[in-house]
């Protein structure tokens, strides 16, 4: 074949190109940014389609006429200057949300440490209580027996117990 004969079908491909990359853009009913090489479904409305190509498609034909709509089926393609700025105000909402997130959830963790230290810090001085109250102190052993604490070991515990307060409860 000659250069001749695909002259004709080169100059079709390059016309149907810029057809071919065309995306649309536009936001669901969710609020999330969709995109697609699709034009949006009918149920889009045309004020929620952010991008369109500039040449579209017919958007189908009228009455029976035979006649195809002229006007695209969204609204225009905004410019690449007002694209920019949209899709920078996107990427800075979408940062100062992960940024919120992780305020909220630190701000969450202290809190819970707060709660986890002030259990902790009431455990230790009720220990401390019932060592120095002189009740007699059982525990279980290994074998599932009671036995009563003796004065060396109740001191130890003492020792142990107010340990923990000084650890716990920094007031």
């Amino acid at each position: 074949m000659s250069f001749r004969h695909l002259l004709p079908l080169l100059l079709v491909a390059l016309a149907a190109a810029p057809d071919a990359s065309a995306q649309y853009q536009w936001r669901d009913a969710n609020g999330r940014m969709v995109y697609s090489d699709m034009p949006p479904p009918a149920s889009v409305p045309p004020s929620a389609v952010q991008r369109a190509p500039a040449r579209q498609a017919p958007a189908g034909t009228s009455g029976g006429s035979g006649a195809t709509a002229s006007a695209p089926a969204t609204a225009p393609a905004p410019s690449a200057a007002t694209a920019r700025p949209a899709a920078d105000a996107e990427m800075a909402f979408r940062k100062r949300r992960m940024e919120r997130e992780e305020a909220e959830r630190k701000a969450v963790e202290a809190e819970t440490r707060t709660q986890r230290a002030a259990a902790a810090c009431e455990d230790s001085r009720a220990r401390v209580r019932t060592l120095e109250s002189g009740m007699r102190v059982a525990r279980i052993n290994e074998h599932g027996e009671r036995e009563f604490m003796d004065d060396a070991a109740r001191v130890s515990q003492l020792e142990i117990a107010r340990k923990s307060v000084r650890e716990f409860c920094r007031t």
